[in-house]
């Protein structure tokens, strides 16, 4: 039985993001819901920077636990490709929704308002505030700064030149809401033959969690001719 490994969003849980995919999944696959540091029931303390550090952690818990997909979701899809791209061996493949290498320019203004906005939440959205002590604990404000500054002013990019290196079988499937999400699918897609890609129509940010009957039923696809292919390689 091949490992799934799911990797959540911002200031989200795996168990949270991918309900959907887990009682898809849980019959056929071992599925493993990774919380990152600071995030639900990680007892490790998020870091500052926080990119690097929650990378190095996943890592570690794939090669404690062993080889297999892996599933992320916005700030978790970021993990995925650069996990891919550092030590391939732990990627049976990756799957990567809510995603772009790279933030636009044009985003640039945008980014740093839902930065401001999110630092004030307490004021702004104390219902969410709330929401994020339950789940993360009373260290949430921390993890929210560390993952906020890393993501705002220190995306971290995959460039042009990664992406063609790339050695790691690859779905690519965003939403088709977001223009510079759409961009993504094809400029991927188009930079490298083992990168496959998809849009669910009328799906936003978190296409896994608006359509899961489509994203569910496309990444076992993916993952089902994987299969096909290697069975069929010569010895």
């Amino acid at each position: 039985m091949s490992k799934i490994y799911l990797i959540h969003g911002l200031m989200g849980t795996s168990i949270l993001h991918f309900k959907n995919q887990i009682q898809a999944w849980c019959v056929s696959h071992e599925v493993i819901a990774l919380d990152l540091p600071g995030h639900g029931k990680n007892q490790f303390e998020a870091q500052d920077p926080f990119f690097q550090s929650a990378l190095g952690w996943v890592s570690e818990q794939i090669q404690m636990q062993g080889k297999g997909h892996i599933v992320g979701l916005s700030l978790g899809a970021s993990v995925a490709i650069h996990l891919a791209l550092r030590i391939p061996k732990l990627c049976e493949s990756i799957v990567l929704t809510g995603y772009a290498p790279a933030i636009p320019t044009h985003m640039t203004g945008i980014m740093k308002e839902q930065y401001e906005a999110f630092l004030n939440i307490e004021e702004n959205n104390p219902e969410v505030a709330r929401e994020f002590m339950r789940l993360h604990g009373e260290n949430w404000y921390q993890t929210l700064k560390a993952v906020l500054k890393d993501f705002t002013f220190n995306y971290p990019t995959v460039t042009f030149e990664q992406i063609q290196k790339l050695n790691v079988p690859t779905l690519v499937l965003n939403g088709s809401n977001e223009k510079h999400e759409r961009d993504a699918v094809f400029e991927m897609a188009n930079s490298n033959k083992i990168i496959q890609a998809g849009l669910i129509p009328g799906a936003g940010h978190t296409a896994n969690m608006e359509r899961p009957e489509i994203y569910n039923l496309v990444v076992q696809t993916f993952w089902d001719n994987m299969n096909s292919i290697d069975s069929v390689q010569p010895n």
